[in-house]
């Protein structure tokens, strides 16, 4: 077995796989198992939603996210009557390929198993626990579970035409010793695909939570041994929530952050609840967040809440500029705003703007020039191009402006090489470090290792994007808040989920190593993007040791955060929702999952037949209810 990193091509090509564009539709609450760890355990139970209502869900991922791949969920989806009809209706519709995530029990029947390969199932996703019928069995809490589970999961891999086969484990305290005999279990009857999910701190597995918690520095080891089988030939092993600061020499195994887009629209009623009315989540308690996956992007849901509600942020970001953009600009501008940022090819196509009085700019110039005397505000220019900084500070930045220049592998030589120039730029300087979506523009974009940088430019420049401990010798800043039209939802003025969470996975999703433990300003430092990370590892958080720069660090960051700043799971206070934007109405009033009416409805049906039943009356409409399968 090789033990070679991989290579940029195969990270690619897994970030590629993991975002492809899917959709998850569930079909049922219902599930014939009763697991310790289940997330699902809170919502409406036995729901077995109507055909209509799926279907509908099916066409919304084809007609308005544009996937082509879809996963029928529930609960347990194959215990809904219509799942074969899914199925096909799903093939119709022009999925590529439609996958289910199941106990396994309904492919154990011959019968139900052919049914479904005849509808056009093309991927099962069977969830193996333990590696004995003891401990399967008991985390499943389901008798029979695990021989049931086999008996499908080996028909379904020697079906010469049969589907992909793959294999989820919740990791838990009760399966996280055994991690490798689970996979050998699965391995010996021909599984090669994984996904190893981190046990997390929803419904049941909080229930359990003294059963189902682990310390994952405990099991280190064995975890490390099942991990590094991706780095085998024949293998293909996916984390699913797990830490990323024990991830350190495996970062190829970090779960692509776009996995939090599908953790967030899983609560996405919840999320808009919060967003509208402050209302918080319902699984928002300190010694739940600290081990929950999606805490990060609940931490930056608050601060965004929190900066629009007190007027901090400084930027309203546009893109390109064009003649739409500049009449969609809100008036006033909303949230403390007081520049539009924006990409054009010359200044002259800002030179006459109408803006508000005092409004300044952010501009991306993709030709540089003089700066039009008619440009109304003040200015702050981007360069991100040799030419645009050869511009920028060969006489074309007017004495009251501001360059960022960007870094990455075509700024850094120049800026090394003509330290002198940025010098004399003094405080109108800032050097930024970008974040990317994607981790492909960070392999293209990103010089190694900044420190290296920031030690030979040996310069006291401003700097944003980066910890402490990645530019040493400058004066740490916090990159302006940027506000974006896409952000909102246009029909409501709210801020828009999904935006949300992408803006969180391009700039705020960050990450540091076990190590930074160690540091001294460990409290007021969040780490170095995940895709940085990814790419060039973890390796990059180096603790400061004692020494000038390190009380110069700790000095700046405790004049900036005289307390650390705060977190959701180190108890930050929820936010009222903020206002919206101008010229749209405050929401009237909170969201109801569909699920749940779904499910109000089932139970006012049913109450309404009992009592017609009691008393004699004609009976209503009989409620949904499965009918029996073969």
């Amino acid at each position: 077995m090789t033990s070679t990193s991989p290579s940029a091509e195969q990270m690619l090509e897994r970030e590629k796989i993991a975002n492809r564009k899917k959709h998850w539709v569930r079909a049922v609450t219902a599930c014939n198992s009763k697991c310790l760890f289940c997330l699902d355990a809170d919502t409406p139970r036995n729901v077995y939603l109507p055909d209509e209502e799926v279907k509908a869900e099916l066409l919304r991922g084809r007609e308005e996210l544009d996937a082509d791949k879809v996963i029928i969920s529930g609960g347990e989806a194959t215990l809904h009557p219509s799942f074969f009809e899914f199925v096909r209706y799903a093939k119709s519709i022009g999925y590529d390929r439609v996958q289910t995530v199941t106990n396994g029990t309904r492919f154990s029947n011959r019968a139900y198993y052919k049914k479904a390969m005849e509808a056009g199932l093309g991927e099962i996703t069977f969830s193996l626990h333990g590696h004995t019928p003891a401990l399967h069995d008991y985390l499943t809490q389901t008798p029979n579970a695990f021989k049931q589970l086999m008996k499908g999961m080996i028909r379904a891999i020697r079906d010469p035409w049969g589907p992909i086969v793959n294999v989820d484990i919740v990791i838990n305290k009760q399966n996280v010793a055994v991690l490798d005999k689970i996979i050998e279990v699965a391995a010996s009857v021909g599984v090669r695909e994984f996904d190893l999910l981190h046990v997390i701190p929803q419904s049941n597995a909080y229930t359990n939570r003294e059963e189902m918690f682990y310390d994952v520095s405990n099991h280190i080891d064995v975890l490390h041994k099942v991990f590094k089988l991706n780095r085998h030939p024949g293998f293909v092993i996916w984390t699913n929530r797990f830490p990323v600061d024990y991830l350190e020499g495996l970062e190829d195994l970090i779960q692509d952050p776009h996995k939090m887009l599908d953790e967030v629209n899983g609560r996405r009623f919840m999320v808009r609840n919060y967003l509208d009315t402050g209302k918080a989540l319902d699984c928002r308690e300190p010694d739940r967040c600290e081990h929950c996956f999606i805490e990060p992007f609940c931490t930056t849901m608050d601060r965004t809440m929190q900066a629009q509600n007190e007027e901090r942020f400084e930027l309203w970001d546009v893109g390109e500029w064009t003649a739409d953009a500049a009449s969609a600009l809100p008036s006033p501008l909303p949230y403390g705003i007081h520049r539009i940022a924006a990409s054009v090819a010359t200044l002259d196509e800002v030179a006459d703007a109408s803006v508000p009085d005092g409004v300044g700019w952010e501009l991306r110039v993709a030709e540089p020039g003089p700066v039009p005397a008619s440009l109304q505000g003040p200015l702050r220019l981007i360069a991100n191009t040799v030419a645009q900084l050869e511009a920028w500070t060969g006489g074309l930045l007017p004495d009251d402006a501001e360059l960022v220049a960007e870094l990455n592998r075509n700024t850094a030589p120049w800026m090394l090489e003509h330290r002198d120039v940025l010098a004399a730029l003094g405080d109108r300087l800032r050097v930024h470090q970008p974040s990317w979506e994607h981790m492909k523009d960070s392999l293209e974009q990103d010089v190694e290792n900044p420190a290296s940088f920031f030690e030979a430019l040996n310069l006291r420049v401003r700097t944003t994007g980066l910890p402490a401990c990645a530019a040493p010798g400058t004066i740490l800043e916090e990159a302006p808040l940027r506000h974006k039209p896409a952000h909102f939802d246009w029909t409501t003025g709210r801020i828009d989920i999904r935006p949300l969470a992408k803006e969180h996975v391009s700039t705020f999703y960050l990450s540091k190593s076990l190590r930074c433990r160690q540091c001294p300003v460990t409290d007021r430092c969040e780490g170095i993007h995940i895709n940085m990370v990814r790419k060039q590892g973890l390796k990059l958080c180096v603790p400061l040791e004692a020494g000038p720069w390190a009380d110069d660090a700790q000095a700046q960051l405790l004049a900036r955060y005289p307390t650390p700043p705060t977190r959701v799971h180190t108890g930050q206070p929820t936010q009222p929702g903020p206002p919206s934007l101008p010229g749209f109405a405050q929401p009237e009033g909170a969201v109801i999952d569909p699920l749940a009416q779904v499910a109000m409805r089932l139970k006012a049906q049913s109450k309404a037949r009992t009592k017609a039943r009691m008393e004699g009356l004609p009976m209503p409409a009989k409620p949904y209810t499965p009918r029996s399968v073969s």
